[in-house]
């Protein structure tokens, strides 16, 4: 198993008193449906440029943790996602009706699939504050992004899955 990150990403800088924290998780779905546990340590430098790496050609940085994301910039980060979904889905295309009613290796080339679509297992996006928040992929958050609006950091969650 391994680790990843959720960042907490808002439209207005973060108070203080609204930073979500791990003790938001303890009855939230994400628990146990994707991770094991959530913990509050978190090296935020280190996880805001894994962020950037993750949104490069995709997003402008500025100095105070906050991003917008670039014209271009869902082309961008989607690029390579797409290049490998168009190859899963040909080869679906070539599977057999054997192949397709046995499961052998259609399961595993759909879930392939999916998951070039929107990693399950990958970073993730909290939207909102500590009292009402929905968790989704980065992939998801992306696809829904305003282009040019000011996105915000504030708290940067570990989980384990």
């Amino acid at each position: 198993m391994a680790h990843s990150r959720i960042f907490q990403i808002t439209t207005e800088p973060v108070l203080p008193e609204d930073l979500i924290t791990e003790n938001d998780f303890y009855e939230h779905w994400f628990l146990q449906s994707v991770a094991d546990y959530v913990s509050d340590e978190s090296d935020r430098p280190a996880d805001i440029e894994w962020l950037r790496e993750r949104l490069i050609n995709a997003a402008d940085f500025d100095t105070d943790d906050s991003f917008s994301i670039l014209p271009n910039g869902k082309e961008a980060y989607f690029s390579k996602a797409y290049e490998a979904f168009v190859y899963f889905r040909q080869k679906t295309m070539e599977l057999g009706l054997s192949e397709f009613s046995s499961g052998e290796g259609f399961t595993t080339l759909v879930y392939t699939m999916g998951q070039t679509c929107n990693e399950e297992f990958g970073l993730y996006v909290v939207q909102g504050d500590s009292d009402d928040f929905e968790v989704v992929t980065l992939d998801e958050f992306i696809r829904f992004a305003e282009i040019g609006c000011r996105y915000y950091i504030g708290a940067i969650l570990d989980y384990h899955y």
